[in-house]
């Protein structure tokens, strides 16, 4: 590494690292105010608040860390420009795009950082935190799930649409199971008021079995019954993991899912666009230095705040394109891979065309 190299380099970490700790102050101390009525209503464990406040804090840091590089170019870069070492290094006949090679490296190192985090550990570490808030902090009982209106894919090619389950009772009311076959065709639907899950097996009360025949569309034989004996390999637990979070999943977690829903030919495009987020996010840390150069380059003693509030509005500019295509891509207006990459496209050309100009 030329010195050149180690002295840009070191003028952007001292400002980053002020940046990440400020932030990690910021992140939270607004998370333990935001939950202090729970912890008082609880009386929360200190120790138990300090967990959930620390694994909570890496997610949340993932995603606020590329506002820390956005800063971290604009005042390292714009220091090196306001004391004349940029242009004394341009006559030394360094080529001006030499100049910003430390920032795009280091830029690279926190894009696979953040990709490898945000794809495996992170969403666990950040599960964890919840599982403590529940557990501990609100003092509900482990395995404690009860919810409404769950919608979850099973093994077999079947789909079911829950009324409400409840994890500690192994209990399922207002359960509708439709089975399809390999081509997506609905071949039976159960549906039952309520179903109990005892000794690994799931017994079906006061429902209706209609079985569907595939070749002939409207064709199809009813038959109430009182109890019946179903073999669903899926547990109660089960359907509470499909139930889960996108942001507390790893990638493997989303394309399972994604593998289970589309074998039912059920819409997946909240998954889709969680599993591509996953994956578009952490560029988010080129995009910024790509923004930011332009205006470090223009920054001067008098403008120096101006220049920093023009930068710092693109940036939130970009968050908020990001915001609109994921709802976009989550309802299926574009497509996932298209909503996700567009915001990142978008603004490294106009970041492009700014440092052209400069």
């Amino acid at each position: 590494m030329k010195i050149m190299d180690r002295y840009l380099l070191r003028g952007f970490l001292k400002p980053f690292g002020a940046c990440v700790l400020i932030f990690c102050i910021l992140v939270v101390l607004a998370r333990f105010f935001e939950k202090m009525s729970v912890f008082t209503l609880y009386h929360a464990k200190p120790g138990d608040v300090v967990m959930y406040l620390l694994l909570g804090l890496p997610m949340w840091l993932n995603f606020v860390l590329p506002v820390a590089t956005l800063l971290a170019v604009l005042f390292a870069l714009g220091q090196h420009q306001q004391h004349g070492e940029v242009a004394a290094l341009r006559s030394a006949g360094i080529p001006t795009l030499r100049l910003y090679g430390p920032y795009f490296a280091l830029g690279g190192v926190l894009v696979l950082g953040s990709l490898a985090g945000g794809l495996t550990l992170l969403p666990r570490v950040n599960y964890k935190a919840r599982t403590i808030y529940q557990a501990r902090i609100k003092q509900l009982k482990v395995g404690l799930y009860q919810r409404e209106h769950v919608v979850a894919a099973g093994r077999n090619h079947r789909r079911y649409t829950i009324g409400w389950l409840d994890v500690e009772n192994n209990e399922m009311k207002d359960v509708v199971m439709d089975t399809f076959d390999g081509q997506t065709h609905l071949v039976e639907t159960v549906s039952a008021r309520r179903a109990l899950y005892r000794d690994g097996q799931w017994m079906f009360y006061d429902g209706k079995r209609i079985v569907h025949d595939p070749a002939l569309p409207g064709i199809f034989k009813e038959k109430d019954f009182n109890r019946m004996l179903i073999e669903i390999e899926e547990s109660p637990g089960d359907f509470a993991l499909q139930d889960k979070d996108p942001e507390d999943m790893t990638a493997s977690e989303i394309v399972a899912r994604l593998r289970r829903l589309r074998g039912l030919g059920v819409p997946a495009g909240r998954e889709e666009m969680a599993l591509q987020m996953k994956i578009a996010l952490p560029f988010a840390h080129w995009v910024v230095i790509v923004l930011g150069i332009p205006f470090a380059l223009r920054s001067s003693r008098k403008g120096k705040l101006q220049t920093f509030g023009y930068a710092l509005g693109v940036a939130f500019l970009y968050w908020g394109t990001v915001s609109v295509c994921q709802s976009f891509g989550e309802q299926g207006h574009l497509p996932a891979w298209l909503a996700a990459w567009l915001p990142n496209v978008l603004f490294i050309g106009v970041g492009s065309r700014l440092m052209r100009k400069v």
